[in-house]
């Protein structure tokens, strides 16, 4: 008897999925071509046009590991050996994006064929312990930080965080309200594609008429809130930075985290494996702003003391499964440890 309503309720997750993501992902994108953008209740605000000139830029850095413009495994792996110490006795802990646990069911630690594969593979090779921090991807930031507050208490010594997209989000708002000696056991923290600022394509995404409300429904058949694609707005975001302007810039300056950013410089000619996003990545990139088809590079790196910014990648590009992914994900995580854990001259600021 016990098994229909799981069987059930399996289909339902897997429909919300199904349904829930283009809509997200592509609606906005749409609508505004389709004249949606005309009739919202939230003006949408674009970042200014072009790629930002920050102090902390680490492209040089990272340069030193490509050759022709791509990652040099041979290269990158004498780079990682030599800080491969540091990271003994460290736990490092993925925080993943916004519906990724339900979009992509084989997200688990060596499976090569799921979300983030290539990066969480490479842990194997480099007798590393790590974890995907048990948090309900469809929930809010505030919620899921304080599971990831529950994790910390459990974890024992040093931890390594990797975010991506909206698990930058959900580390942030921990790191915020919990104490300094927990704050000193983070060893590192990088941050790939997160939408600090927001991302235009929710702003998209809530004011279209009826999908908040769909999304609030389907959201919670997969255990979350509707409140989460709320979070991911710009003037949620720009609210949150605004009110806690002075703790989020402690924590930058006391985790001086790395903030990776993507983009594609010319959509027409983009041939990468992922195409949901299409629709966004030409709407910003027609308004100058270079951005990886969900989060502009700006809303990724601005906060950031120490910051990578990388073309020719979309949102999936860094996560993307194995099979399919247009980098060499091992490569591109040793770069980041390295680029995370060497010592570096560059000021601890943040920016607003």
């Amino acid at each position: 008897m016990s098994r229909t309503p799981r069987r059930w309720r399996r289909w339902l997750i897997a429909g919300g999925a199904i349904v829930l993501i283009p809509l997200f992902f592509v609606l906005g994108g749409f609508g505004y071509f389709f004249g949606t953008a005309a009739h919202q209740r939230h003006e949408v605000v674009l970042p200014p046009p072009g790629l930002p000139d920050l102090a902390g830029d680490l492209s040089a850095a990272y340069g030193k590991y490509t050759e022709d413009g791509d990652l040099s495994v041979a290269l990158i792996d004498p780079a990682f050996a030599a800080i491969r110490s540091q990271l003994e006795g460290v736990r490092v802990i993925f925080v993943p994006s916004w519906l990724s646990d339900s979009a992509v069911p084989s997200v688990a630690l060596g499976n090569s064929l799921g979300y983030m594969a290539g990066i969480y593979n490479w842990l194997d090779d480099a007798g590393l312990v790590a974890e995907i921090a048990d948090v309900e991807t469809e929930d809010t930031v505030s919620a899921n930080a304080a599971r990831i507050a529950e994790i910390m208490a459990r974890a024992q010594g040093p931890v390594c965080f990797v975010t991506h997209s909206k698990g930058g989000l959900d580390l942030l708002e921990y790191l915020r309200t919990a104490p300094v000696s927990d704050r000193d056991r983070v060893r590192c923290w990088i941050a790939m594609q997160a939408p600090f600022k927001g991302s235009p394509v929710a702003d998209l995404a809530m004011d279209v008429a009826g999908l908040p409300e769909v999304a609030n429904v389907l959201l919670q058949a997969l255990g979350g809130r509707g409140e989460s694609l709320k979070d991911l707005t710009t003037w949620t975001r720009t609210d949150y930075l605004a009110t806690h302007h002075a703790q989020v810039s402690q924590v930058m300056a006391q985790i001086d985290p790395v903030c990776l950013a993507t983009y594609v410089a010319d959509p027409g000619a983009f041939g990468k494996p992922t195409s949901w996003s299409y629709p966004a990545l030409l709407w910003m990139h027609e308004a100058g702003v270079p951005n990886d088809g969900l989060v502009a590079v700006r809303s990724a790196v601005e906060i950031c003391p120490r910051v990578l910014i990388l073309e020719g990648l979309d949102h999936t590009g860094v996560v993307a499964p194995g099979v399919v992914a247009p980098i060499d994900q091992t490569a591109l995580m040793k770069a980041l440890l390295v680029l995370a854990l060497q010592q570096t001259q560059t000021p601890k600021i943040i920016r607003e």
